[in-house]
This record gives C-alpha cells, structure tokens and sequence, in this order.
C-alpha cells in the first residue's frame, strides 16, 4: 500500500490485524516508523463498502 500526502509519498506495510476494545486495530510500518492505525465498526464498514464496488472487485480479479 501506498500512501502519498503533499509532504511525502509512504510505502505502507499491515502485519497483524486484530480487534482490540471494539475496535480493528492494524499493526504495521510506514516507511521507516511504526505505526499502529485503528478503526471503529462503522469505519470498517464504510472501509468495505468502498472496497466491495464493482470497479474495486473488477481490479482484484484482473488477470
């Protein structure tokens, strides 16, 4: 995954998820820093939704 914010561009790397006092907690790295990103239910769901578009699945299973 890559992030890009006007300051910097961040290669983006999830190790371990897990749920953690209600919320998806995402362990990985951002460029060089550790970092930690968490989401509630709705965000998550939100998150999928997005991600469960015809465009978005056309993409993951292009040859």
């Amino acid at each position: 995954m890559k992030v890009v914010t006007p300051m910097t561009k961040l290669d983006v790397r999830i190790n371990d998820v897990k749920a953690e006092d209600g919320l998806l907690v995402m362990d990985g790295v951002a460029g060089m820093m550790q970092c930690k990103t968490s989401l509630t239910p709705a965000e998550f769901r939100q998150m999928m939704r997005l991600a469960l578009r015809p465009s978005v699945l056309a993409l993951l299973f292009k040859k």
